[in-house]
C-alpha cells in the first residue's frame, strides 16, 4: 500500500492484516537501496493505492584487496615482532584499528602490552585478546625492545613522543594504511 496516499487521504480503513508493511515512497526507496538495489523509479499505480518500484541490482564491491592487505600487513607485523620478541614488543594505540589488528592478525602472543596516552583506557584490557593497556611511562618501568605504533592519524605524533623520551635504543615501526613502515 501507498502510505503517502493513506496519510494524505486519512484512510484509517486501509489498516488491515493483509498489509504487512506500510511504506512511503521515501521509505520504500531506502529499504530497496539498503537491500542492494539501485532505484530507477518509484511511482504510485492503481488509483494511487500501490507503490511500484523499478530497480536494478547494484554491482557488488570488489573487496579482494582486503585479503591481500591483511596477509601482507600480517606477515610484516609478525616478522617485526619475531625479530624483537626476546626483548619484548609493545603496541602503542588502543583505538579500534589497533585493537582489530591485534585480534584479526593473531598478534596477542607477540605483544607484552598496549600503550595508550588516554587515561580512561589505562588499567583496562584489550577486547578479545586481553592484553593490558598501560600509560606511556610503562615503557620505562617495563622496557621492551620494540614498539609498533598503531595510532592512525596520531602515529607521527606518537613517534615523536617516543623519540623524545629516554628510549634511544627502542626500535619503532608504524602501521600505515597498507604497510608497516620502519622508523
Amino acid at each position: 500500500p501507498n502510505f503517502d496516499m493513506i496519510l494524505e487521504k486519512n484512510l484509517f480503513t486501509e489498516f488491515i492484516s493483509d498489509h504487512i508493511f506500510y511504506l512511503t515512497s521515501k521509505t520504500l526507496s531506502l529499504m530497496l537501496e539498503t537491500s542492494g538495489f539501485e532505484v530507477i523509479e518509484i511511482k504510485s499505480i492503481w488509483h494511487d493505492y500501490i507503490l511500484s518500484a523499478t530497480v536494478k541490482k547494484r554491482e557488488t564491491s570488489n573487496i579482494s584487496t582486503f585479503e591481500q592487505n591483511r596477509l601482507s600487513i600480517g606477515r610484516a607485523l609478525h616478522q617485526f615482532a619475531d625479530k624483537y620478541q626476546e626483548g619484548g614488543v609493545a603496541i602503542w594505540g588502543a583505538g579500534h584499528q589497533a585493537l582489530a589488528a591485534i585480534a584479526l592478525l593473531n598478534l596477542k602472543d607477540k605483544v607484552k602490552y598496549v600503550v595508550d596516552s588516554a587515561p580512561f583506557k589505562q588499567g583496562k584490557f584489550t577486547p578479545a585478546t586481553h592484553l593490558p593497556i598501560v600509560g606511556p611511562s610503562e615503557l620505562s618501568r617495563a622496557p621492551v625492545s620494540a614498539v609498533i605504533v598503531m595510532a592512525a592519524g596520531y602515529s607521527d605524533e606518537v613517534v615523536k613522543i617516543i623519540q623524545a623520551g629516554v628510549h634511544a635504543n627502542l626500535r619503532i615501526a608504524v602501521l600505515r594504511e597498507t604497510q608497516l613502515e620502519l622508523i
